[in-house]
């Protein structure tokens, strides 16, 4: 009696497609989690910088909005402070609000105000003298504040500051003279404080992804011999 082998089965071509076709799946799934994965990560950089800038520039805005300066109704007594007229000694005026983006010392905004920066819990209440700066080397904006008393606030002095964001690329300010917004401001000079500012930040976050984040913020403090 004779047998008949069953000789069925793949051949090397079949195999060889069928590895492919595996292969190929493989690649696209592989190639599309990677993808998701990358988009994912970009994406929590993006917001992880996108929080910390929002964080620092609601800030800023709420301490501006709060900025003081002594008005014209103020006592003979507190005006001869202001005027820095003490035992025949004549200073300099308070400077209630000074900004410039491009100072060379980087203290881009100096000025006086009610509120303080929430994370810094040295001081509930009063008012403080507060500096913001911006080293361009290590792209770090830096907050310093205090208490403060009536003595000119731009005089060159030792401060202690602490960093509020970094990766900065540029800042910039403006400030809002009645219809016009300027590069700079000083309180001596224009008797005023400034009717709002314009502040930009353009950050990087940690994908290398450039973003840039602005606000306005009004000035709500009525101006000396302003009504």
């Amino acid at each position: 009696m004779k047998y008949r082998v069953n000789r069925s089965g793949f051949t090397l071509v079949e195999m060889f497609v069928a590895m492919a076709i595996v292969v190929s799946i493989v690649s696209m799934v592989y190639g599309s989690y990677f993808a998701t994965a990358k988009s994912a990560e970009v994406y929590k950089a993006m917001m992880t910088t996108s929080k910390s800038a929002a964080g620092v520039l609601q800030q800023m805005t709420r301490q501006i909005r709060c900025s003081y300066a002594e008005t014209a109704e103020a006592s003979p007594a507190s005006v001869e402070k202001m005027l820095g007229k003490t035992q025949g000694i004549i200073q300099e005026p308070v400077n209630y609000f000074k900004g410039d983006f491009v100072a060379p010392t980087g203290e881009i905004l100096h000025f006086v105000t009610t509120a303080r920066f929430s994370r810094l819990d040295d001081f509930k209440d009063g008012l403080l003298d507060v500096v913001y700066r911006f080293d361009k080397s290590t792209r770090t904006l830096s907050i310093s504040q205090r208490r403060f008393v009536e003595r000119p606030t731009d005089q060159a002095e030792d401060r202690d500051f602490t960093a509020v964001i970094g990766s900065i690329e540029s800042i910039e300010l403006a400030f809002l003279d009645d219809r016009q917004w300027m590069d700079e401001w000083d309180f001596n000079q224009k008797k005023a404080l400034p009717g709002a500012v314009r502040i930009s930040i353009a950050c990087e976050d940690e994908s290398g992804r450039k973003c840039s984040y602005g606000a306005v913020a009004q000035v709500y403090c009525l101006n000396p011999g302003k009504q």
